[in-house]
């Protein structure tokens, strides 16, 4: 093989190599979209229903389930909260807020069920809109 066709075809190998590896990029940062798409759809669908259960354990005055349940909307919450938080950060924020006062107001006795009650219907709200985030 003479230099001149040395010459041609070491840079067609560089660039092919490049186009692949960007290819796979590309790819990966799709999947990586997908999956956090699906975790936060899956996450907020959770914590519904624990915010379902939350509710009516708060009509029943079951402090130590409302406890739990605070508990676990929190535990729920961190599975996903950094891609909530990486896509929409004015979203994130308003998941926090009434989000904070169930796990503060969830430990607190005598519960405060008018203030839980609204902070439940708040983050259910919100998580709609997470549910939807793309």
């Amino acid at each position: 093989m003479s230099i001149q066709t040395k010459k041609f075809i070491v840079p067609i190998v560089i660039a092919a190599s490049l186009t692949l590896s960007a290819c796979g990029t590309k790819q990966d940062d799709a999947k990586e979209k997908k999956e956090t798409t699906s975790a936060s759809m899956q996450g907020a669908k959770e914590m519904k229903q624990t915010l379902k259960d939350l509710k009516e354990q708060l009509k029943a005055k079951k402090t130590d389930e409302v406890k739990e349940a605070g508990e676990q909307l929190e535990k729920s919450w961190e599975s996903f909260e950094d891609g909530v938080k990486d896509k929409d950060a004015a979203l994130y924020e308003k998941v926090e807020t009434p989000l904070h006062t169930i796990e503060a107001g969830a430990k607190s006795a005598p519960l405060d069920v008018k203030t839980l009650t609204k902070a439940a219907e708040q983050l259910d709200a919100v998580l709609s809109d997470v549910e939807k985030l793309k």
